[in-house]
């Protein structure tokens, strides 16, 4: 584990060591050949290594590489540059070129360079390409102009074009070989296919050793068909490549004095410019064919993996599937519509689909067509009640989901319709079950929240009044204790039977727990709910219960009114109930108080 511990760090360490020399050895290269009239270099291609070597990382590991970067790039600019008097800043110009490009990637796409679609090809050249060297050619250029007393403007011009030729240049087949793409993608080919693309390499390298290696003929525009074919047949990678060959040999040639670019008359920066300008070309072209070749083919893969399962789920699957048009009529009926409702499918092509469904339910359906034409890409939900040809009702869940084309527009929307009556009724068994007192067959505590919640609700938003009350068995123990459990469950039975008669529809009876019950007066004042609780109380009191054994037990009640106030909450109308329940028992039992 120790060993572990230290390797780490010398592993980084010797990474940002060879890093550093090759940082050193691209900026010696470009400032040894391409550094014209004394001022910035023409080329420049060791930005883009620091950039890919940073860019996909956390940039809380930044600091080495770029440190790394900032040692090779001073010692690069001190021997074959400016001088180490205005290396350190020079350099630092250029490392902070690499980092805002970094940064602004990262910041723009969360994830870092994507060369993979047209939006990450475009902010790659934003970024990259356009601010990052912009910005850093200002104090560059300052500080070329500064020692060698060379123009702004000039330098300016040559830092800019060539950091952001680089970049454009050097950056995609360096950043696909640092994150293992190029060569994982490489590894995955047939051999027909690596054999092709050793085939299209050589092709690319003899037609720009011929383009580059000739003065006569302006044949720049010869290297392109390679690196379109490139693009076409091999992406990103294959493109990244084409472009590395083109601007090796086409760089070699301009710089050592050949190729077509002399044919234009004017000095060798000038032609330099003129090159750069020409790759830049060829460059964006590649990566823009390569990101939209890449994002059509994800689409064609996409769309062909949909078309299978959608196929698979049509022949094969018990749900049904609708093909709507924007304007909610049926398309397409898979077959399973002739089980499910005794429909022919062929006979339901142009009707319209809110015709199978309940009137009362068609809104809602409506609605969530109309949000799945609005939002396609998300996939929308609803339960309704289906119509049968006989005329038969069913429980069904659609799940919708708008179709859109190829440019985007909405043309329609797929529906997989679900037969779950069964569910429902399970459901509502359930909730039943859940809401019920097993013993007395009346609602039970939570059920009686729920009710007591929603005519406070009702009774806030002045849609009635009512009362609140509780009631308790008188000495119910003893019931238990002399005439056993059994007998218990028949008095409690018992009163549930008599209050549920005594009671109006409106009203709710409920069992929170042992012997206390609980009621909802509605529509009724407090003494109006008295006048309901005395009667109730009058009933019982002369009730007898037999036992089962010979025997029959009388049993009173005692009880608290509370009205449903507006503003108060469940808590208090029970307390308040509760207190007035209290009050009766302390009484001598057998009587109903009303809540202060």
């Amino acid at each position: 584990m120790l060993n572990e511990r230290v390797s780490a760090p010398v592993r980084s360490a010797l990474r940002a060591c060879l890093f550093g020399l090759l940082y050193f050895g691209a900026s010696a290269v470009a400032i040894r050949f391409t550094r014209f009239g004394g001022g910035a270099a023409c080329l420049w291609f060791a930005t883009p290594l620091l950039l890919a070597e940073i860019v996909l990382r956390p940039q809380r590991y930044w600091a080495l590489p770029a440190a790394a970067a900032l040692v090779g790039g001073i010692l690069a600019t001190a021997l074959f540059g400016i001088g180490l008097a205005g290396a350190p800043l020079l350099t630092l110009f250029i490392v902070a070129e690499a980092i805002v490009a970094a940064w602004l990637l990262q910041r723009w796409s969360g994830t870092g360079a994507d060369l993979g679609s047209l939006r990450g090809v475009m902010l790659f050249i934003v970024a990259a390409a356009i601010i990052a060297p912009a910005l850093s050619g200002l104090g560059g250029a300052a500080t070329i102009s500064l020692v060698t007393h060379t123009g702004f403007t000039i330098n300016w011009l040559s830092w800019y074009l060539g950091h952001a030729l680089g970049t454009i240049t050097v950056a995609p087949i360096a950043l696909l070989a640092r994150s293992g793409d190029m060569f994982a993608g490489i590894a995955k080919l047939r051999r027909a296919r690596k054999l092709e693309g050793a085939a299209l390499i050589l092709l690319t390298i003899a037609v720009s050793r011929f383009v580059f290696g000739q003065a006569r003929f302006p044949l720049l525009f010869l290297p392109l068909l390679p690196l379109t074919i490139a693009a076409f047949r091999f992406d990103r990678i294959g493109g990244a490549i084409a472009i590395a060959i083109v601007a090796v040999i086409g760089g070699a040639f301009t710089i050592g004095g050949g190729g077509p670019v002399h044919l234009i008359a004017g000095t060798t920066h000038e032609r330099a410019l003129f090159l750069q300008l020409y790759l830049a070309t060829a460059v964006v072209m590649t990566l823009l064919i390569s990101a939209e070749l890449a994002q059509r083919k994800r689409l064609m893969v996409a769309l062909r993996a949909s078309e299978a399962r959608y196929r698979l789920i049509a022949d094969g699957s018990t749900d049904v599937i609708l093909t709507l048009t924007v304007d909610g009529r049926i398309d397409y009926a898979s077959p399973s519509i002739a089980a499910l409702g005794g429909y022919d499918p062929a006979s339901l092509v142009g009707r319209e689909a809110q015709l199978l469904i309940l009137p009362e339910d068609r809104a809602s359906v409506a609605q969530i067509h109309r949000q799945a034409m609005a939002e396609p890409t998300r996939t929308f939900i609803v339960e309704y009640r289906g119509v049968k040809v006989d005329g038969a009702r069913l429980w069904c869940e659609s799940h919708t989901r708008g179709i859109i084309d190829e440019d985007g527009a909405v043309v329609g929307a797929v529906s997989v319709v679900r037969d779950i009556s069964r569910h429902k009724s399970l459901q509502a068994e359930l909730v039943h079950a859940a809401q019920t007192d097993p013993l007395t067959g009346i609602v039970n505590r939570r059920a009686f929240d729920l009710m007591l919640d929603q005519r406070l609700a009702d009774v806030a938003a002045g849609r009635g009044i009512g009362v609140c009350a509780v009631l308790d068995l008188d000495f119910f123990k003893r019931v238990n204790d002399a005439h056993g459990h059994a007998a218990g469950d028949r008095v409690l039975c018992a009163f549930a039977d008599v209050a549920r008669r005594s009671l109006r529809p409106e009203d709710v009876l409920a069992r929170l727990g042992g012997e206390e019950f609980a009621l909802i007066i509605w529509n009724a004042d407090l003494f109006e709910a008295q006048a309901i609780c005395e009667r109730l109380r009058r009933e019982i009191a002369d009730l007898s219960v037999a036992t089962g054994f010979g025997e029959d037990v009388r049993f009173t009640f005692s009880g608290g009114l509370a009205p449903i106030g507006a503003g108060r909450s469940r808590q208090h109308v029970l307390r308040h109930a509760d207190e007035a329940l209290y009050r009766a028992k302390d009484a001598g039992r057998n009587r109903l108080e009303l809540a202060n």
